[in-house]
Parts: C-alpha cells; structure tokens; sequence
C-alpha cells in the first residue's frame, strides 16, 4: 500500500530518514467472507540489520471506509468489476461443488 502520511508519526517508527536503512511495509486487507475491510493493517518493520517486527494498527471507521473506496477502484481498474461483485463471483465459485473430470 502506498502511504502518503508521515508513517514514522502513525506508527510510531523513525523509517523516514537517512539515519538508516530500515523499511516498512504496510498491507490493507479484506475479508472475502464478510466483504469488509480487516480491522487491522498489517503492518512489517524490517530493521537494517535483518530483524523483523510486527507493528500493530488498528482502522478506524473513517479509515476503514477510505480504504474500501480505494480497493473498490483498484479492483474495478484491474477486473472491469466492483470489489463487491468480485467478490460474489468469488464467493460462489469457492462454494460450488468441485468439478469430477469426464473421461
């Protein structure tokens, strides 16, 4: 996910700066099952000196809904279809019985 926040401020790291080379990296995700945006970002900080943490952060109602807009029109730009239709097409697809192979 691209950020433009100041994400050292959100996520309480000091990643923007020239003082090291620590990363972060910050993934939205939705639950097929429920149709909604998960609660939490899940969210990595990958230190320079190759440890990894997990940094905790929960969404808000407001920032749950934006980020909804925002994978409703990737999903669109990407499938032609609305995220709430992909995700149907999906969820039926994941429910139908498989398919037996005819000989």
């Amino acid at each position: 996910m691209e950020t433009n926040f100041d994400v050292d401020a959100v996520f309480g790291t000091h990643v923007c700066t020239g003082e090291n080379d620590d990363t972060l990296n910050v993934y939205a995700n939705y639950d097929m099952a429920s149709g909604q945006v998960c609660d939490e970002l899940e969210v990595d900080l990958h230190r320079a000196d190759g440890r990894e943490e997990p940094v905790e952060y929960r969404l808000n109602a407001v920032e749950k809904a934006t980020l909804l807009r925002k994978m409703d029109a990737y999903c669109q730009g990407q499938t032609g279809q609305t995220l709430k239709d992909y995700n149907a097409q999906w969820m039926a697809e994941e429910m139908a019985p498989p398919t037996q192979p005819t000989m």
